[in-house]
This record gives C-alpha cells, structure tokens and sequence, in this order.
C-alpha cells in the first residue's frame, strides 16, 4: 500500500513538474526574455534556468514567486494544465489518448466487418 502510494504521489508531482517546465519555458520565451536575462531577475544562475526547463530541478516558493514576478504572471499560471499551448496538448494526450485509441480500434474493426460482409 505505501508503495502504491509513494507512485501515485511520484505521478503527480511528476505531472507538476512537467506543467510548470511547460508553463516556465513558454511564458518566458512569450515575454521574449532569455534564460540569462530571467536568471539575472531571479537572482539564480543561468545554468539553474536551463535545469528548470529541463525538468530536472524544482524551484522553491520563493523562487517560484520571483519567476512569476520577472515574467508578470501570476505564480499559479506556472502550475495551470490549460495555461501554455504545450501543457494543453500534453493534458489532451494524457487525458484522451488511450480513449481516442481504443475508439479508433472500434471503428477501424467495425469498416472492416463490413466490407468482409460484403465480400
């Protein structure tokens, strides 16, 4: 049972961490402001940014509030699955991918029913 836990803890701060470097990366190039540029702002070294947007570092609350800051939004649009065009199409295909496949399969098998019918 903790195991499972730990997991479905693991999955959702995993979904977390790639919606804010989602968010990170397309709000700052929005606001046409580099990985340098947003560093200097942050107080924080470039190559700290970069890992951010790699997903391999999460920030604390304070820093996740000088980002906000330096890119004039609030800091809960960093976590928002609707707020970039990237976290909207991986929360779709998170969401709707495995449906829309089997959905698919349905179809396809039923076209193919009919036209061995047919024959």
């Amino acid at each position: 049972m903790i195991i499972f836990r730990s997991k479905y803890i693991q999955n959702i701060c995993m979904g977390i961490r790639e919606t804010f470097t989602m968010n990170l990366k397309y709000y700052r190039k929005q606001s046409g402001i580099t990985q340098e540029k947003l560093a200097e702002a942050v107080g924080m070294n470039t190559s700290y940014i970069g890992a951010l947007e790699a997903c391999g570092r999460f920030p604390s609350p304070e820093t996740i509030d000088k980002i906000a800051d330096a890119l004039g939004i609030r800091p809960a649009v960093l976590f928002d699955e609707t707020a970039s065009p990237e976290a909207i199409k991986s929360s779709f295909q998170k969401e709707y991918a495995t449906s829309l496949k089997e959905e698919l399969s349905r179809r396809v098998l039923g076209v193919i029913d009919e036209v061995c019918e047919r024959i």
